[in-house]
């Protein structure tokens, strides 16, 4: 049986997670992102939280597991997006090892956004610490500057969108990526799509290019 298999890749605050959720609701394949899969594992040790925290990434062999049990799971049968992964050249190596197989349609999917665009949509993200509510300075403000609209807590930064950490993820995602999209590059599996226009925009060049490549809204 022929599987979808959509690869989002991105810098931090390239929209990829928005854009994967708004693909994954029209062809009705599971988007799945290895930073939930980190974030909900009860299990995951201490020092892997406090990586996540510092914009590091976590052991090959955590996230591989992780993932390789969400894909068991029945809703990933037809297809799925991943989100997030792989991250390295060892990642990479594995997705096509031991997750994709011949007959599996695979398409990756840059959305490019430049640096300049990550510092200003980051270092303008706040959130509720009470209720989990999320905002932006400038996309998504709150009613009351500083406070939730949900629940009047005071709104704060979150630890991986401070400058220095933001600085550190953009060196990790250039470092470990750019060789990556050479090889979907090569494998004729990479498509790029302008991250810097709005979000209905975005997502209609994606089903553009989707359609373009043969894939076809499940019956």
């Amino acid at each position: 049986m022929v599987r979808h298999i959509l690869f989002f890749i991105g810098p931090p605050a390239s929209g990829k997670g928005t854009q994967a959720e708004l693909v994954s609701k029209y062809y009705g394949w599971p988007a799945i992102s290895s930073g939930d899969l980190l974030r909900r594992s009860a299990d995951l040790p201490q020092k892997y939280q406090e990586a996540i925290q510092a914009g590091h990434l976590v052991d090959d062999g955590v996230i591989n597991d992780l993932l390789q049990r969400r894909l068991t799971q029945a809703d990933t049968k037809l297809g799925f997006i991943l989100d997030g992964y792989p991250r390295n050249s060892s990642q990479f190596a594995y997705a096509y090892n031991y997750i994709i197989t011949p007959q599996d349609r695979v398409c990756a999917l840059e959305i490019r956004v430049s640096d300049e665009e990550v510092y200003r949509r980051l270092e303008g993200r706040r959130f509720c610490p009470h209720c989990g509510a999320g905002y932006h300075l400038i996309y998504k403000p709150s009613k009351r500057e500083g406070f939730c609209d949900v629940c009047s807590s005071k709104l704060v930064r979150r630890p991986d969108d401070k400058p220095e950490v933001i600085a550190e993820r953009l060196k990790i995602y250039h470092d470990t990526m750019e060789p990556l999209l050479a090889l979907w590059q090569k494998r004729g599996e990479l498509e790029v799509i302008n991250g810097e226009q709005d979000i209905p925009a975005v997502h209609q060049d994606i089903i553009a290019v989707l359609t373009r490549r043969g894939y076809v809204l499940p019956h």
